[in-house]
């Protein structure tokens, strides 16, 4: 009423107000204006005024000149003020600015300065109606600040039920939490609060997991919200909330990698099973999903603390099935299962209830009851009843002492009516998060998995446990159909346990009879890497043949393919190996595979001697590596080298050998940094850059050798400063070392160095004398050849051709390589032309020595000896020594 007073007393106002501005100002402005313009409205003043004296138009005219021109001050005085239209205008236009960036930023406003620091269902508000309740701007208002589910519609527990089953999660936990407002707070309604909380925390994990028109942030929001319901209502009246909510969070926990508390949960779910009247479809799915679930969380456990719980198939482990006992229930139905199990569990409000059903010794059944009651105290009454002594395996520190009492006094709440001293155990300590294992009979032992002083016994504890676990679901639970990753997972265990012959035989089993689990092509892989393991490679090659064949499509196949490539090559099947990592690096999957089938395909081609495909595959290898510092890369270097060398490219072999000497000490192994060294030095010395040479030589100083290596980095001094001419010195740097060279070998080769320094400085006496010492003391080889054809060139040169012959003639019946054979046949020839025997010269040229010798039954006993060997000499022919 005071509101209208005051806007009639407003128009009254404007009414009364002379005209406005803008009809002041229509008409035409004069700028100047004569005094009858300013007096036309008094004719008598005007003539009185005009009857002045002069005088004073003079003062005013020098009046106004003093104050100075009018228009100007007019227009300061415009800039200065603004008019009330102006005004109003500008706090208009304000205003409208304002609303409208509120209208645009208010939902980002509403949600970070409204999101609730818990989730829906445990904050504290008034019940009121929905209208209200979105209006609301305090901490007690909703996450959404208007509900998803409009107001007007009707609400109801079976449109809310509805929406959830079409997947409309939004309005269906705006719907249930509506309806959980609406509730009176009395006792009575305290377990269908229960129930629509649940529902609520459904909804909000079924959100999470939604990847469209939701933000990663959001379902992390989500989650963390539905878990907080799940934990509060894990201790709800309700055994069928409770049960659901352990059974959740179980998974839960699985995703955030707490394996020991996902166990726990799912054996809080086991423990409350019986005690609800579920249907039993439900029930036969819940429950051998439950066993696997602590089956699981226990494996993985275990391969965590391994570091082996990585490159495992994804569809190996469990997802959570939707449990839903609540579909197609009227509110008294509903009411029923939300109080089912409650009157069973509260007989045992004052004490765990145990019976013993029958009486048959190690099978005899039980029934188990017990809601509250310390863990030590239901395992002293069952093991009183049972016979049975339990020993707590918790640490003896002073410290942990609190900390053992806590665990000691864990409620547990247990509704088993029918089970066996075993199955009673194993659940009653897993519902406490305990694990209970008897070695002993009579004897149970209780742990604690989450505490431990040795790593390797404890995993060794717990991987027992698991294999039980896993055998026990196989024996219960046949029929399930993830009966092929229960055998995966049994074979991991057994893998690891170190029967290797039984984790095979697993695999095997989910390959052969499971051929269509999505875990056999797995299985297949891991039978191949436990056989490479023991050598077995054909039966590898069997397994990783079988997989590229049978699963040609699988995301498997090209890391089989190398695999197989890798078990052909082992098996000595170079070719074939070479041909399968062509295949591999042409499939082009990945950089990584290709990297690794080209290194591959190069090592096979090499040991194949087909040195240009070897050198091709090598150089697509170093062009493509990643890892610049790895023995790989080196090693094929080194291989590159040799390759280039057997092709007659000599720089290039340079190049690669020295690229494989440029690494650390430790990239290559003593014997092929030795061998790079010694083909580099071959190689500078063809080339004639016998500095280089040198240079290469003195840059292995700084490297540990043994006494071979040294050995050989001696001759290899030598022989390059022998072929210099520096023989003097060459002799100086082998010293007397033979004689304190206790290997024959070593000894022969410093002996045969120093012989053919006494060559080149045309002592060949005492040359003679040292080729024909070792050759008596040398086992037959290509050295001893080497040393045969040494020693024929020597006693060519002094002119005891017949020996020569007799040399090279059982030199070429022991088949030397081809490029000795060629020489001796040389030298023979010329034996033959120093005797002036040019037809057996020329048979030795055609390889035809065997004609051109002298048969021996021509020779009689009276014929001179074709040599000039002393008696001691003759006695032992160093040939056939050798031979």
């Amino acid at each position: 009423m005071a509101t209208e007073q005051h806007q009639d007393i407003i128009e009254e106002r404007s009414d009364s107000k002379e005209p406005a501005d803008a009809g002041l100002l229509a008409g035409q402005i004069n700028e100047e204006l004569s005094e009858r313009d300013i007096f036309a409205g008094d004719e008598d003043f005007y003539k009185s005024l005009v009857s002045q004296s002069g005088t004073e138009a003079a003062d005013t005219q020098s009046s106004r000149t003093e104050r100075g021109p009018a228009l100007p001050q007019k227009a300061h005085i415009q800039k200065k003020f603004y008019s009330i239209l102006q005004k109003i205008l500008a706090v208009s236009i304000t205003v409208i600015v304002v609303i409208l960036l509120y209208a645009v930023l208010e939902p980002f406003i509403v949600r970070v300065t409204n999101r609730p620091s818990s989730p829906p269902a445990l904050r504290v508000r008034s019940p009121q109606p929905p209208i209200e309740a979105s209006t609301k701007t305090g901490p007690e208002q909703t996450q959404k600040t208007e509900p998803a589910y409009p107001s007007t519609e009707p609400l109801s527990l079976k449109v809310a039920q509805n929406l959830y089953l079409q997947a409309d999660y939004e309005n269906a936990y705006t719907a249930y939490d509506q309806l959980r407002q609406k509730l009176s707070d009395g006792p009575e309604e305290e377990l269908m609060k229960d129930f629509l909380r649940i529902r609520m925390a459904l909804c909000m994990k079924a959100l999470s997991s939604t990847k469209i028109n939701f933000s990663q942030t959001k379902n992390a929001n989500d989650s963390d919200q539905a878990d907080q319901l799940f934990r509060s209502l894990s201790n709800s009246r309700s055994p069928v909330v409770k049960m659901l909510a352990n059974y959740y969070m179980g998974f839960n926990e699985l995703q955030k990698k707490q394996y020991l508390k996902a166990q726990t949960r799912a054996y809080q779910t086991i423990a409350l099973i019986d005690a609800v009247d579920l249907d039993k479809a439900w029930v036969s799915s819940l429950r051998p999903d439950c066993h696997f679930l602590v089956a699981e969380s226990m494996t993985r456990h275990i391969l965590s603390l391994c570091d082996a719980d990585k490159d495992l198939p994804n569809r190996l482990w469990s997802r959570a099935i939707e449990i839903e006992p609540f579909t197609n229930l009227n509110e008294q139905q509903l009411r029923s299962l939300l109080n089912s199990g409650i009157e069973q569990l509260n007989k045992s409000l004052l004490g765990p209830k145990i019976q013993n059903l029958n009486h048959q010794g190690a099978s005899s059944r039980w029934s188990i009851v017990c809601h509250g009651a310390p863990i030590e105290e239901l395992l002293a009454r069952f093991a009183s009843n049972a016979g049975l002594n339990i020993t707590w395996n918790f640490s003896k520190t002073p410290e942990s002492q609190v900390k053992n009492d806590a665990i000691r006094k864990r409620l547990a709440s247990i509704y088993l009516p029918n089970a066996t001293k075993q199955q009673f155990i194993k659940v009653a300590a897993g519902i406490v998060g305990l694990l209970a294992l008897q070695d002993n009979p009579g004897v149970i032992d209780i742990y604690n998995p989450a505490d431990y002083s040795a790593l390797s016994e404890h995993i060794d504890l717990l991987t027992q446990e698991a294999i039980s676990l896993w055998q026990r679901f196989l024996s219960v639970f046949h029929n399930d159909q993830r009966i092929p990753n229960a055998h995966f997972a049994l074979a991991l265990l057994l893998a690891r346990k170190g029967q290797v012959t039984d984790a095979t035989a697993e695999y095997k089993l989910v390959a052969n009879r499971y051929a269509n689990s999505s875990v056999a092509p797995f299985a297949l892989l891991n039978s191949s890497k436990l056989k490479t393991e023991l050598h077995d490679f054909s039966g590898a090659r069997q397994d990783l043949k079988q997989l590229v064949e049978q699963y040609p499509d699988n995301e498997l196949s090209s890391e089989a393919c190398l695999y197989l490539a890798d078990a052909t090559m082992k098996a000595g099947l170079s070719h074939e190996a070479g041909r399968l990592y062509s295949k591999v690096y042409h499939l082009g999957l990945s950089l990584e595979s290709q990297i690794a089938s080209a290194f591959g395909a190069g090592k096979c081609f090499y040991e194949q001697k087909e040195y240009e495909e070897s050198a091709k595959w090598l150089t697509r290898y170093i062009n493509i590596a990643k890892d610049r510092t790895s023995r790989n890369l080196y090693y094929a270097c080194f291989l590159l080298g040799k390759s280039n060398l057997a092709l007659g490219q000599i720089q290039q072999a340079c190049d690669a050998f020295e690229a494989a000497l440029g690494g650390s000490e430790n990239l290559l192994t003593s014997k092929e940094h030795i061998e790079a060294v010694s083909a580099l030095v071959e190689a500078k010395m063809l080339q004639s850059n016998f500095i280089e040479a040198l240079t290469v030589l003195d840059n292995t100083h700084s490297r540990q050798f043994s006494a071979e290596e040294s050995t050989e980095i001696l001759l290899l001094n030598s022989k390059v400063l022998r072929t210099i001419g520096l023989v003097d010195e060459a002799v100086a740097a082998i010293g007397d070392r033979a004689k304190y060279t206790l290997d024959p070998h070593a000894k022969a080769r410093i002996s045969l160095e120093l012989a053919k320094c006494y060559i080149a400085q045309e002592k060949l006496e005492p040359a003679r004398k040292e080729l024909t010492e070792i050759l008596m003391l040398i086992e037959p080889g290509p050295l001893s050849h080497e040393i045969a054809l040494e020693l024929a060139n020597v006693c060519l040169k002094l002119g005891q051709s017949p020996q020569t012959i007799s040399i090279c003639s059982q030199l070429l019946d022991l088949e030397p390589s081809p490029q000795i054979k060629q020489k001796a046949l040389n030298t023979l020839a010329a034996a033959y032309s120093q005797q002036k025997n040019y037809d057996k010269a020329a048979l030795a040229l055609l390889g035809k020595w065997n004609v051109a010798k002298e048969p021996q039954e021509n020779r009689t006993p009276d014929s001179p000896a074709a040599t000039d060997q002393s008696p001691q000499e003759t006695r032992q022919n160093p040939i056939e020594q050798g031979s």
